[in-house]
């Protein structure tokens, strides 16, 4: 696929809010904008877009994860109330059909293996080790620019075929929970301890970074950590850890952001730019 000159990119990264109290990322294109996951109802949502001048209609399909309430509280009500169409593997659609409030929208599942094309993306779906029942990783190809973003959340640890499907991205999206340090001395109980730090849980900041480290290549545009623990991580812990793997690894760029759970950060461009230096605080109420 050819891919545009500079000064057309068109690939671009807004995170409306990121960790355990909710979960959505705009992902803006050349035909358009895909939100993944819906962590927050739809009051919010639209609060969030709103904040960063968007409106929930400017998007089409609504691409989720996994079923987790954190990622898709909101997927059914806001697909249902805006029209979007819902994607996700069949395992995630399967999970909230049976839920309680079912999934009485427009739906349909993403290949597990190969691509899907979703309002001008190519979508790669790559399973993840997660307590869900089909969670996915995404490489998001814009089929215009051929532009690429790779979004890994939720994993307890790097599968074999994730650094494989993540090489050569222009833009990265790992999320960073929790610091190995403060999770073990912090005040979770044990059980909850072993969850998150366990295969099916999240990733580490050092196995973020190590997996970061391994993607990094001279075209890399941007890094954004997401998913941040606020008990047992900091922007501070896991930006140091990072910047420090890309630097034993020979990526010199400064274009490392972490997301925040209460603030909006972006839009992150292609030449690993934000437009919004300040983030717009914002109340976690549903």
């Amino acid at each position: 696929m050819q891919r545009v000159t500079r000064n057309e990119w068109m690939l671009r990264v807004t995170i409306l809010g990121s960790g355990s109290r909710g979960n959505a990322i705009l992902v803006d294109g050349s035909d358009g904008a895909i939100l993944v996951d819906a962590g927050f109802g739809p009051r919010m949502l639209a609060k969030r877009l709103a904040a960063i001048g968007r409106r929930p209609e400017q998007i089409r399909s609504l691409l989720l994860t996994h079923e987790h309430t954190d990622h898709a509280c909101g997927a059914v009500d806001a697909c249902r109330k805006w029209g979007w169409s819902l994607r996700a593997t069949a395992g995630t659609l399967a999970a909230l059909e049976e839920s309680p409030d079912g999934c009485d929208v427009e739906r349909a599942s993403v290949a597990t293996s190969g691509t899907t094309d979703i309002d001008g993306w190519s979508v790669q779906s790559v399973g993840v080790p997660h307590d869900a029942r089909e969670p996915s990783s995404f490489v998001l190809t814009d089929r215009q620019s051929g532009e690429r973003l790779g979004l890994a959340l939720d994993l307890g640890h790097v599968p074999e075929a994730l650094p494989a499907a993540f090489a050569r991205l222009d833009l990265l999206l790992v999320e960073s929970n929790h610091d190995e340090r403060m999770l073990a001395t912090g005040p979770y109980p044990w059980m909850l301890k072993r969850r998150v730090g366990g295969d099916l849980g999240h990733l580490s900041n050092g196995a973020a970074s190590a997996f970061i480290a391994a993607c990094a290549h001279r075209a890399l545009r941007g890094v954004i950590l997401a998913h941040l623990s606020e008990t047992n991580n900091t922007p501070e812990h896991a930006l140091s850890r990072t910047r420090e793997a890309l630097r034993r690894a020979g990526w010199r760029s400064d274009a490392i952001w972490a997301a925040h759970q209460a603030q909006p950060i972006g839009p992150i461009g292609m030449r690993g730019e934000t437009q919004h230096s300040a983030p717009v605080q914002l109340a976690l109420g549903l």
